[in-house]
């Protein structure tokens, strides 16, 4: 395994909502990096990068394993075609429409918070107390429980986690409890990993 780590990445949200620094020259130069160390296929952990992966994959000669893609596929095979699937992520990923595109293949449809609501997804991902300042319960589990009540009060059938971090905050759950209503989490992170194993092995 090789592993490339780079801080320095512009933040992928901040371009797709607000047009900064754009992250795409920074994540193709890494890919080339670990194709020229002899990477058989690449595995990028974070959802919102995946709205810069198919410009960048025409210039690899290896595979990047597109994390939406086979979450897609791992919901169609657990949870059949007729999935509603709620969609927690940053404003970025859903902004960008990277995980509708893909749904969209497989007929999914796909409830996201709206705008209040998704307010709170931030909040509890980027705020002074949330996951990425190092916080996994308090205001930031809080925040991100306000915006999963709403998708299940859509009616949605899953709750996906769509950004690296949200996981953090429900470490030993895998589904979300609502009266006589038993909500499945997915993560794709887990499901990326998994693929690598069976890519490895």
């Amino acid at each position: 395994m090789i592993v490339e780590q780079n801080p320095q990445i512009p933040d992928r949200t901040a371009n797709l909502v607000r047009k900064e620094t754009d992250p795409t020259i920074a994540m193709y130069s890494i890919c080339k990096r670990l194709e020229a160390e002899g990477a058989d296929a690449i595995a990028i952990p974070c959802n919102t990068a995946h709205a810069f992966v198919e410009s960048i994959q025409e210039h690899l000669k290896i595979p990047i394993i597109n994390m939406l893609k086979i979450t897609a596929e791992f919901i169609l095979d657990k949870f059949g075609s007729k999935a509603k699937v709620g969609l927690l992520a940053t404003s970025g990923t859903i902004q960008s429409h990277v995980y509708h595109e893909i749904f969209k293949e497989f007929n999914f449809k796909v409830v996201v918070p709206d705008e209040m609501h998704q307010q709170f997804v931030m909040e509890s991902i980027y705020g002074d107390h949330g996951v990425k300042a190092g916080f996994q319960k308090g205001v930031c589990k809080d925040n991100i429980m306000k915006a999963a009540d709403y998708l299940i009060d859509n009616n949605v059938d899953i709750v996906i986690l769509g950004c690296t971090e949200l996981p953090l905050m429900f470490k030993n759950e895998t589904e979300i409890i609502r009266g006589n209503k038993r909500i499945p989490l997915v993560d794709p992170t887990l499901i990326l990993a998994k693929k690598i194993v069976n890519i490895a092995f």
